[in-house]
């Protein structure tokens, strides 16, 4: 998929969150960054078609769902976060859930789960996999009329949709009175510094890729909700997705190739637990991983 670079002159774009129209040029014209409440966005992207068939096939090749496989223990630390804040269990809604791991996770510990998913290639491995039976629609509070859940939870979602202010406000619409939202989103902050340090270094680095249409800071998504009543929104780091939690070493590949994820992979777990660090000096203050957790209760 071809990605759409920003071309249109300064301002002439009003802010898809807050509306806002003192909107910048960041790194020359690739997105737009609002001045207001920090989002980046694309202001072009593809078409619904091109997406439709992105996230139906493109996206789930064998080598995509080998990796989701993989990515329970970064599911589990949400699961903990979730039992911290509903011990005695309920229900819980997964809005893009994929292959159904976190759901696999939360069903493990005597959740009631539900899963939505639009690919059916990602529904049959979920089914396959974990004998989850998911949704395979685009999610939609009307398919849950007079049901609510005790959690929703969304993974690697929110960045993707064209309003996503629409979007947090339909999954508002079946979460009970005393639920709690878990999404997990890439963070604006690091993402830019390390923009920042490869201009330095005169290196050229795609902002956006694949289909993704903003990067939030969480000053951002702070605002999204409190416009929709939520008292209490905190952050925490997440856990980044490895390519080989349970297999160092893959047989049939290079020397070159297998050395190459073994220090990408030592590379993202020095920098998880330096931001762990930091998160943790600053009192929970400072949320800097490339990978956020947000959650919102009211």
């Amino acid at each position: 998929m071809n990605t759409v670079m920003v071309n249109t002159p300064l301002n002439a774009t009003r802010c898809p969150i807050c509306d806002a129209a003192n909107n910048r040029f960041s790194r020359r014209g690739y997105y737009v960054k609002c001045s207001v409440c920090n989002v980046a966005f694309r202001e072009q992207h593809e078409s619904d078609d091109e997406l439709g068939e992105y996230w139906q096939k493109e996206f789930w090749s064998d080598e995509e769902i080998e990796k989701r496989k993989n990515r329970k223990p970064v599911f589990r630390d949400a699961f903990k976060l979730l039992h911290q804040l509903k011990p005695n269990g309920g229900s819980v809604l997964d809005i893009g859930c994929g292959i159904g791991t976190f759901l696999a996770v939360c069903r493990e510990q005597g959740w009631d789960v539900t899963g939505v998913e639009p690919s059916s290639i990602a529904c049959e491995v979920a089914q396959k996999e974990y004998g989850l039976e998911l949704i395979n629609e685009l999610f939609s509070s009307a398919m849950f009329q007079g049901k609510k859940f005790d959690a929703i939870f969304a993974a690697q979602v929110l960045h993707h949709l064209p309003d996503p202010a629409a979007f947090a406000a339909d999954i508002d619409r079946v979460l009970a009175d005393d639920g709690i939202i878990i999404l997990r989103t890439p963070n604006l902050i690091p993402l830019e510094l390390s923009l920042f340090l490869q201009g330095l270094l005169g290196r050229e680095k795609e902002f956006f890729c694949g289909p993704a249409l903003y990067t939030f800071h969480p000053d951002t998504l702070s605002l999204l909700f409190e416009h929709l009543g939520y008292n209490e929104v905190t952050f925490v780091n997440s856990r980044p997705y490895l390519e080989m939690p349970n297999a160092p070493w893959k047989p049939g590949q290079t020397v070159g190739a297998n050395l190459r994820r073994l220090s990408v992979t030592a590379l993202k777990l020095a920098g998880y637990g330096a931001v762990e660090v930091i998160h943790k000096l600053s009192n929970g203050r400072a949320v800097v991983g490339s990978s956020i957790l947000v959650v919102a209760r009211k």
